[in-house]
């Protein structure tokens, strides 16, 4: 009897045992955290554009459940793209841990890479600084349009996403005559790209070596010009015009691509002077429409700078006009008054039908001199092979060209103006009120091509 309650115990004892382990066996379970940390990741190494990464990434997580997982696919980058992020195989601990990932790759731009992460039931962004730097890309040994493309991606090379996608744009007329003589705040059709106020002091040299390269090297024409009339309106925001004038509001785009092959345009731009050299089969085939202007007119100081951009262009013109005879004064003298240019922005293709004013033709060949020397202070805004080329040109034409005038031959008292009108050459230059400093006068000009306005688009 004793022995059969012993056995009776046993057997309920063994019972009890096998029930408690079938009660904690697994039952396949999935890795799993309860949050991911993208926000305190870690990265083993910086990343600068173009430039070959190949680094780790350690993401911090809580909750893990102790199991193991497999390494993952590659993730693409978004924003700044090139590379990608792989998962690492390991375990979970239980608890709080790290997750690896091998990043690799090469970044086309400067800006952030992200890279959406999914494990564990849970989801996240690592965010990956590219840093840029203009001596990633080496221009020095390019020419011609070869480091015009080179200075644009170099300067491409030191913007973010956000910069980049505001200044490379499609190719389109609609946006390439998105031009004014008006500050940004004042104009309607807003102009398209990046404004300088976005840039930091990396990015405006890279900016302005690219400047540099597409326009003349001539004194006071060109790129010196380009200078001189930020200054102007920095002289304006400092001199009661306020933020609505200033260097910061000149806008920079790409219109298609920057190649040495395919249609793109070079638009840059603000109050005073606009800039549109269009590019296509590997060479600039329009420098127009070009717009200067300039407030205040008189020489002036900028940072302990002295100015007077326009200055040349009024004295040439002027002393074209003043080489003329009584007689040749009055077959140039227009009947009608002009207060400011007629070709402006919005005013594509409206070039008048008739040419008036005094046929080049008819003078002496130092007069003549004095037409070119007038047409040059324009295509000298242009880099130095491509105003060659341009003003050989318009030399071959200038039998053929018109000179008109309207006022004073001195092109500095208020609606003074002046033209050059040939079977491609159109120049105006008009003598207006002051806006911001309202007891001076200052000028607007236009340099177009009948045919060449947009590269011929």
């Amino acid at each position: 009897m004793r022995t059969s309650i012993l056995l009776t115990l046993g057997t309920i004892a063994l019972l009890f045992c096998a029930c408690k382990k079938t009660d904690v066996t697994p039952t396949n379970l999935t890795p799993s955290v309860s949050a991911l940390s993208c926000s305190t990741v870690t990265f083993s190494a910086n990343a600068t554009v173009n430039a070959t990464y190949n680094g780790t990434a350690q993401l911090p997580y809580t909750g893990g459940n102790a199991q193991s997982y497999s390494a993952g696919s590659a993730i693409a980058s978004t924003g700044v793209t090139g590379l990608s992020a792989t998962l690492q195989a390991g375990t979970l601990v239980n608890g709080a841990g790290t997750l690896s990932f091998k990043v690799s790759g090469t970044p086309g731009t400067s800006g952030t890479a992200n890279f959406a992460i999914n494990f564990g039931g849970q989801s996240c962004t690592l965010a990956l600084t590219v840093a840029g730097s203009t001596s990633s890309v080496d221009c020095s040994a390019a020419t011609g349009l070869q480091k015009v493309v080179c200075l644009a991606e170099a300067f491409k090379a030191t913007l973010n996403a956000s910069q980049l996608a505001s200044l490379q744009l499609s190719y389109s007329k609609t946006d390439a005559v998105k031009w004014s003589n008006l500050p940004q705040a004042l104009v309607q059709t807003k102009r398209v790209g990046l404004a300088l106020s976005n840039l930091s002091a990396e990015q405006l040299v890279a900016f302005k070596a690219l400047l540099a390269s597409v326009m003349g090297t001539s004194s006071s024409e060109g790129y010196a010009e380009a200078l001189a009339i930020l200054a102007a309106d920095d002289y304006l925001n400092a001199n009661g015009g306020g933020s609505t004038y200033g260097s910061g509001n000149y806008y920079i785009a790409f219109l298609g691509t920057p190649s040495v092959t395919g249609l793109w345009e070079l638009q840059y731009g603000g109050h005073h002077i606009a800039l549109s050299n269009t590019y296509s089969g590997g060479k600039l085939v329009g420098a127009t429409p070009s717009f200067r202007a300039v407030e205040p007119f008189a020489p002036f100081s900028q940072a302990s700078i002295n100015y007077e951009p326009l200055g040349q262009e009024r004295v040439a013109l002027a002393a074209m006009l003043t080489g003329l005879s009584d007689a040749e004064l009055t077959s140039a003298k227009l009947s009608s008054t002009y207060s400011d240019i007629l070709l402006g922005p919005g005013q594509d293709g409206k070039f008048p039908t008739t040419r008036s004013g005094l046929k080049v033709s008819a003078l002496s060949s130092a007069k003549k001199a004095l037409v070119l020397a007038a047409i040059k202070t324009y295509v000298a805004d242009i880099d130095d092979e491509n105003a060659a080329l341009i003003l050989a040109k318009y030399t071959a034409e200038l039998d053929e060209t018109y000179i008109a005038y309207s006022g004073t031959t001195a092109m500095e008292t208020k609606n003074d103006y002046v033209r050059i009108d040939g079977p491609n050459i159109w120049i105006e230059y008009s003598t207006q009120g002051g806006i911001v400093i309202r007891s001076a006068n200052h000028p607007h000009s236009v340099w177009r091509d009948r045919t060449g306005d947009y590269g011929g688009n």
